[in-house]
């Protein structure tokens, strides 16, 4: 730790190395490996020891930046960017929902729909992973990669700019759904509505690639036919 400590710590309380993780948690996800026990076993102590030092300033009354408070904390990870699990892919899971609602979902798609958006409404996402799948499709890797960056960063100017609550040190379990986590983080509604701007972006950068895929799913069942 005294070796590591600083170099960690450093990469682990800026927007930059948030990002870096992001990407490797990522692209070990695409080629189905868990990203998350590989890249975020080395900097879960730093968010954590970053998360107790929020807890300690909000029971003193100075959780901001002016005293030393995080941006970035495990639960600005769990329950902001990372929200459906890796990828951020509640957002792909309600786009199949929407597919499926709109009647316009390939069959294979019809089916998933079930099995997908209720776990991944508890940010369980497996069943996207290797269901749809999303390991190894070349076809969603740049929303899987775009989306929690664009989480990570919104999330980020919204808690540098004062507009949401940094998060108050209490940790919530990853499991927890959007919306009551942003709350329990932060202590605010902001929190809860950063959360639901953050679930309607990843809609959006997910959306036009899922038709995509979704369109040549069902040119293959009409052939199968």
């Amino acid at each position: 730790m005294h070796i590591l400590a600083k170099p960690l710590g450093a990469l682990g309380n800026t927007l930059i190395g948030t990002l870096v993780s992001i990407i490797l948690v990522s692209l070990f996800w695409f080629v189905g490996i868990h990203g998350g026990n590989v890249v975020n076993t080395a900097m879960s102590p730093i968010w954590l020891m970053q998360t107790v030092a929020n807890r300690v300033l909000s029971q003193a009354g100075n959780l901001d930046l002016e005293h030393g408070g995080h941006i970035i904390t495990q639960p600005f990870i769990d329950n902001f960017v990372y929200m459906g699990g890796g990828g951020a892919t509640i957002g792909l899971v309600l786009c199949i929902g929407y597919l499926v609602w709109r009647k316009r979902a390939s069959k294979q798609n019809e089916v998933l729909a079930p099995i997908t958006i209720v776990p991944g409404l508890f940010n369980i996402n497996e069943p996207t992973m290797f269901g749809l799948p999303v390991v190894l499709n070349v076809s969603l890797i740049i929303p899987f990669i775009l989306a929690p960056m664009v989480n990570a960063i919104v999330t980020y100017i919204a808690m540098k700019t004062g507009i949401v609550p940094l998060c108050n040190g209490t940790v919530i379990a990853w499991t927890m759904p959007p919306i009551i986590s942003g709350f329990l983080a932060t202590g605010s509604i902001a929190g809860s509505i950063l959360q639901l701007v953050n679930i309607i972006l990843d809609v959006l950068i997910y959306l036009p690639f899922m038709s995509a895929l979704n369109k040549r799913q069902k040119i293959q069942e009409e052939k199968v036919k």
